[in-house]
């Protein structure tokens, strides 16, 4: 390989490096480096003149190393790179250094050592180009086909908005059905979209509004011809590279095949029943289930670790179609795909660790995921708000922000959701029981995204009450059946003793 030349150009985006820097000083430095060809300054080098400068210097033979600084955006590097790039030096010998950001600003009380610190940081930059090989570039044909591994809302939009683009698709959910914790949700923030609502694969994605989503089971998903969905299935190994993997998968037993219609009889049958965990346990249901009437596929699935098989088969007996197979085995396959994309949801945050909140050990304290159960329709509650530890109906409801979040004993960031979560459930509680009770309690209310504080000033006018202030503690009145919640107002610098039937975290 030839020898090197090294052409350093220096930039003081103008002049508001050389106020700290001692730009003299360091260009007697530079000449001093053996190897170093060429030193110049100007007041930018990623676009413009300056960079013309470079690629000239880089054409006419007079350099084959760049090392440019100065003070840019990512972008401007991206510039200088792929400009440097197509004048026919390859990027491994092309080192770009922002001196504002990582030298001259954080230092700007020191001009002496930051100067000094920008020598070093070119030395390392110019010996790394010095030393460094030519990127030999291969390409390599990539299979035309993705793997979405979870079956939420958003892996089911990214497999068809994939499928839709061309590619062959499979979509793997570990649970019997599509959804995922999200569908749970009972509506989405901003839109108030329907949880189990996803876009048409015939949308156009770039002018694709809420009124063009429709609910999983009637979206058109199954119908796609390049998508293929396996639920109740899980990876169970993975080889290859990025273009080329092969993925094994483990799709366990349904004990129902697709021949079922849905007609429940053999629900009704069946003798056995376990706490329902799509309904966060408010329930019960049967061994032989459908999470909800709206799901898909729309096909019964049997809970293995439940059902008594052949001890019972009171379902097999009542099927109209023939459609359980109690001798159903796992079954193996194999795909290979290019790419694969990870949607695998979230997991709820356990605030039973929370001793002072009482979670698990007082039937009144819930989580979010609990209340969308019971705000659903389909829910085991039917919509109605109850308190469960009597089933009666909850009339003062409380609700705890950042718990487990924003606390350096569990979680020190801020979840980015619970403010809106909490808007949202307090507001479809209002606008179906307008004199319920409601009080949020908050350390800072957080609306972020688009449209959000819309569900802030809406709760506000509905009259829901806010609470500046962390709740220290839960307590239960046996007497009255009562939860007393905790919390000093931060605003009005007081104590207050909120009671509640329900407190939801």
């Amino acid at each position: 390989m030839e020898e090197a030349r090294i052409g350093v150009f220096l930039a003081d985006s103008g002049g508001q490096l050389s106020k700290i820097l001692d730009f003299e000083s360091i260009t007697e430095f530079l000449r001093g480096i053996p190897g170093v060809t060429l030193v110049q300054r100007a007041s930018e080098f990623w676009r413009g003149y300056g960079l013309k400068t470079i690629i000239e210097a880089v054409k006419s033979g007079k350099i084959n190393r760049v090392v440019v600084a100065e003070g840019i955006p990512k972008i401007g590097e991206i510039a200088i790179a792929k400009s440097i790039n197509s004048a026919g030096l390859d990027l491994s010998f092309v080192e770009v250094l922002d001196l504002k950001s990582h030298c001259a600003w954080p230092h700007r009380d020191s001009p002496r050592e930051a100067t000094e610190k920008a020598k070093a940081m070119l030395l390392a930059a110019i010996e790394k180009v010095r030393l460094s090989q030519p990127i030999e570039k291969a390409v390599f044909p990539a299979v035309k086909a993705v793997l979405v591994i979870g079956g939420g809302v958003a892996g089911m939009q990214a497999a068809e908005d994939l499928a839709d683009m061309g590619f062959q698709v499979y979509l793997i959910e570990k649970e019997p059905f599509l959804g995922g914790l999200a569908a749970r949700a009972v509506r989405f923030f901003p839109t108030d979209d329907c949880a189990v609502c996803i876009q048409s694969p015939t949308s156009d994605l770039k002018t694709v509004t809420h009124t063009s989503r429709k609910c999983i089971y009637r979206s058109g998903i199954s119908e796609i011809p390049n998508l293929q969905i396996l639920t109740n299935s899980r990876i169970i190994k993975l080889e290859g590279e990025p273009g080329n993997f092969k993925v094994t998968i483990e799709k366990k037993p349904r004990y129902v095949n697709d021949r079922c219609v849905a007609c429940g009889l053999c629900a009704t049958v069946c003798p056995v029943e376990v706490p329902d965990e799509y309904n966060a346990k408010l329930t019960t249901r049967k061994a032989i289930y459908m999470n909800m009437p709206l799901v898909y596929p729309p096909i019964y699935v049997i809970d293995g670790s439940a059902c008594k098989f052949h001890e019972c088969a009171k379902c097999v007996e009542v099927c109209p179609t023939n459609a359980i197979d109690l001798n159903q085995k796992a079954e193996t396959i194999i795909l290979n795909v290019g790419s694969i994309i990870v949607a695998t949801g979230f997991k709820e945050f356990d605030p039973s660790v929370i001793k002072e909140y009482h979670y698990g050990e007082y039937p009144d304290v819930i989580t979010h995921l609990e209340l969308a159960r019971m705000i659903d329709s389909f829910g085991p509650t039917g919509g109605k708000i109850i308190r469960p530890s009597d089933k009666k109906e909850a009339k003062r409801i409380v609700f705890i922000q950042c718990v487990g979040s924003r606390d350096k004993r569990w979680n020190p960031y801020c979840s980015g959701i619970c403010c809106m979560i909490s808007l949202k459930h307090a507001a479809l509680i209002k606008e179906v029981h307008p004199d319920a009770d409601i009080t949020i309690c908050y350390i800072d209310i957080r609306t972020t995204g688009r449209e959000h504080e819309y569900y802030y000033e809406k709760a506000r006018e509905m009259g829901i009450k806010f609470v500046k202030g962390r709740p220290t503690e839960i307590l239960h009145d046996p007497a009255t059946n009562t939860l007393i919640v905790d919390v000093e107002d931060e605003i009005l610098k007081r104590f207050l003793e909120l009671e509640a039937d329900l407190v939801v975290l």
